[in-house]
Parts: structure tokens; sequence; C-alpha cells
């Protein structure tokens, strides 16, 4: 994307360039269709059975992860829990990516993949392990990048002096960035910790025995692994003094500037007059409602709100969610969206109905969810013979994203022969300054690329000649 035009001139004449869903039921005996959101009805996307591409004769007998953004998913599945690999959805179409025939950098194949995250920049992460038992396996976290795989953490060597022994769990990419969990050694001692990685240096955002804000004491670690958010800027975290999961948990945030902020935990008093802890309400995930603004649940909700706010279900205990936002705390109590209204997305059941809705004429559970602009996908188990066995992913996908404004350049200053541009940024992007001599000329001349962090971005350099500059934001 380019942003419009817009000349003016200075000293130089320099010219810059800135460029509910109601689910109803029907009686059993009729057929019923697919649950829809925002109008268009969810749709399988794979599930046990479906033949396996690229492997002939084999079919998927296990599904476990996925992530969706910008109409792609991708997700961990296989013949079963100890022969799977990472697959890609795109148009309808499902791609092998790595499986237990691919060759990881060490030359062995991989044994499994647990994890992956979202496609940014060309390029998308997963957590494996290759060649598990012999003296040069691999276990770590790696990049795949147009088929071609890297090493990026090998639970073997050191970063930044730590040796983190299983990579990122359920890392989170933006741009081309990571935040992650992570079991590490360092000087022989052994921790957890939670870190970001932006592909050359490994920041610690909090590791064993640090302080966390608030009441609950030193850090031990996340209740799980995947309940992390990161926005390019800032990561949000769950988090344990205790054993992981016993609670009382807290929801905190860890700013660009490294400073942990205790958004909530188990011991404040909510709704009701009693404390989180007491009323059973651990804060089971967290997710992302705009820049520097993260989302905590309490209790279970089925999914509410577009972007990336899909959560875990229990319908008959509703709970609440808690909104942090530039340092203001919100208890909408189980009420958010854009007009702070519950939007179930998708439900087995409603609870005006009895007949409970089906995918493709089958009763079903819900697992987990994603989703991204008006997208959603979920992972379900489907009902058999013998119970809600059968593993599927469904979506609705095809909706509107409405892609980033163009950046636009301030007035420009021309000081001490160099000349200063500026714009604003979004998280996770790339821009590209641009410069050349004549509008006339048959092309533009890349001068840098900046990575965006949501603040105001600075470009100079020196203005040997007059001429136009313009910022172009890449795909």
């Amino acid at each position: 994307m380019t942003a419009k035009l817009s000349p003016w001139s200075v000293t130089r004449s320099l010219v810059g360039i800135a460029t509910c869903v109601a689910l109803v039921s029907v009686p059993g005996a009729l057929a019923q269709a697919n649950p829809q959101w925002l109008g268009r009805p969810f749709v399988k996307i794979v599930a046990q059975g479906d033949p396996i591409p690229g492997t002939p004769g084999a079919t998927f007998g296990f599904i476990e992860h996925l992530t969706l953004r910008d109409g792609t998913i991708h997700f961990v599945a296989g013949e079963n829990q100890n022969k799977k690999g990472l697959f890609r959805w795109r148009d309808g179409v499902v791609t092998k990516l790595v499986y237990t025939d691919t060759l990881a950098p060490n030359g062995k194949p991989f044994d499994t993949v647990d994890s992956t995250t979202d496609e940014t920049e060309g390029a998308l992460n997963f957590g494996a392990v290759a060649g598990a038992g012999q003296p040069d396996a691999l276990a770590g976290l790696f990049e795949w990048r147009n088929g071609v795989i890297t090493t990026i953490f090998d639970g073997q060597r050191a970063v930044d002096g730590k040796l983190l022994h299983g990579g990122l769990g359920y890392a989170v990419r933006v741009g081309h960035q990571l935040a992650g969990s992570a079991l590490f050694t360092e000087n022989g001692v052994e921790k957890n910790g939670i870190f970001r990685w932006d592909g050359t240096t490994l920041r610690t955002v909090v590791q064993t025995g640090d302080d966390l804000p608030g009441s609950l004491g030193g850090f031990l670690g996340t209740p799980r692994g995947h309940q992390i958010a990161f926005d390019g800027q800032s990561v949000g975290f769950v988090a344990a003094a205790g054993s992981p999961g016993a609670g009382p948990v807290g929801m905190y945030r860890a700013g660009p500037d490294g400073v942990l902020t205790k958004l909530v935990d188990g011991n404040d008093v909510g709704p009701g007059g009693r404390t989180f802890f007491q009323r059973n309400r651990p804060f089971i995930n967290l997710d992302l409602d705009g820049t520097n603004s993260f989302l905590g649940v309490t209790g279970r909700v089925a999914a509410t709100g577009k972007g990336n706010s899909f959560y875990y279900q229990y319908v008959s205990t509703p709970g609440e969610i808690v909104r942090f936002s530039e340092g203001a705390i919100d208890i909408p109590r189980g009420s958010f969206g854009d007009n702070n209204t519950m939007e179930f997305v998708l439900m087995a059941f409603e609870a005006d109905f009895v007949t409970p809705t089906q995918l493709d004429g089958q009763r079903w559970e819900l697992q987990t969810m994603d989703g991204h602009g008006d997208d959603v996908a979920a992972l379900v188990s489907l009902r058999t013979t013998s119970g809600f066995n059968k593993p599927a992913i469904y979506a609705a996908v095809g909706g509107t994203t409405q892609p980033p404004a163009a950046p636009i350049l301030a007035a420009p200053t021309l000081a001490n022969g160099s000349v200063t541009l500026r714009f604003a940024s979004l998280a996770g992007k790339t821009y590209r300054v641009e410069f050349r001599a004549a509008l006339g000329d048959p092309a533009w001349t890349a001068r840098g690329d900046l990575a965006g962090t949501g603040a105001e971005l600075t470009f100079s350099e020196t203005a040997a000649t007059a001429g136009f500059y313009r910022v172009t934001l890449l795909p």
C-alpha cells in the first residue's frame, strides 16, 4: 500500500509523498444448516479421516492446534500424536508444510510438531523435535520460509546465556518478532521464563523469582504456555506465583521498556464482593483488543468480539472479561464487542433451545477458537457412536479485514544538510522510504526499511539533491 501524494515545498524544493448471532434450532428430524458468523456459514476445513496431502494412504487421525490470520489457517495435525506435522489451509486447499518425512536442519526427519504461529512477513515459526534420542537431536523452535527450514532455538546452544529446552512454547509472531514461554537453564539453574526475540536478541520479559507486581509474589510460571499475547510492543501474560494452574493467578503486561504492570490478579475483588480466586474465576486466557490493550477471561465464555478475541467454551458458566487498555481496567461482566455486547460466535447449543446445533449434521463440542478480522476458526470434537472424539476444524472465512491506513508524512525538516521524515506507524508492519529526483523518473529508489512500533517513526539522511520522497507500507 502506498500513501497518497501530498506535495509541499521547503528551502530546497524537497517534496514529500505520504504517499448474537442467534442460532435458531430446528426439530431434530430435519436437516440443520451449519451455524453462521456474520452471515457466513461454518464450513469444514479438515476432519479426522480426511486424506493427508502428500502422504499416500494416510489419513488425519489427530488435530490439536490452529492459528488464523488473513484468511489462512495453519494447524498441527497428523495420523496420531506421535506422527504429526504442520499444515496450511488457504482458499480451500490443504498443503503439507512439515511432516515426519521432512528433514530438519540436522539432516534427521522430524519426529513431531507441537505448535505453530501465524505467518507474517513471509515466514512462520513452529515447535518441533527431530532425531529424538540421538546425539544430534533437535528440540526447539524453527522457521519455515518458502519451504526452507532454519533453526531458531535448538536446546543445545545457549542464546544470551540461556539454554531454551524446547524453543518458545506456543510462540506469538508479530512481523519478525516473537514472544513465548520456555523452560530454560542459566548458570546451571533450571527456570521458567517468558521471552521476546527479534531475530538477534533474546530479551527476558519475566523469569523464575522475578517479583510479580501486586499481591502474588515471585513468578513461577504460566498456567498454560499459550496464555501469552503480543502486539509487537508489549507482552501480556497470565502467570502464577505458586504451582502453575493451582491459583490464584494474575494477568500482567510488560511494556517495551521491560516494566511489569499488574493488570488484575486472583486476589482482586470482582463483581459480587469476593476475590476472583474465591469465586473460582482463574484467568484462563489472554488476547488483544487493539494496540497495548489486553483482555483476560475469568470463567468461561464461548467466544466474544472480533479480531483475535476468541475463547474456550463453557456455556453454563459465562464468567467475565477483564479489559486493560492504557492504564485503565474494565470488567464488562461477560460483555465485550463493538457495542459492549456479548457476541456468541459459535455455540454447541442455545440456552433457549433444547435441540443442539450441528456441524454437517453432527453434534459437536468446542475445543479452541482463533480469529482475525471478520474471520473465525474453531477446533471441535464431533460426536461419534463412542462419544465426542472426532477432531475437526470448521471456519467462517471470507470476511473483510480493513487494511491499515497509508502512512502520512508530516512536514519534513531540513537542517545541517540532512532531511528528516516522520510518520505514524503500526506495530508489526514494515515501511519503506523511497526517493527519486523527479516525478518523471521511471522508478523509485529504496532508501531504507523501518519496522513499525505503533509510535512515530523517524528517517534521516543527507539531502544531496532535491527530489521527492514517499513511504510505502509493505505487504
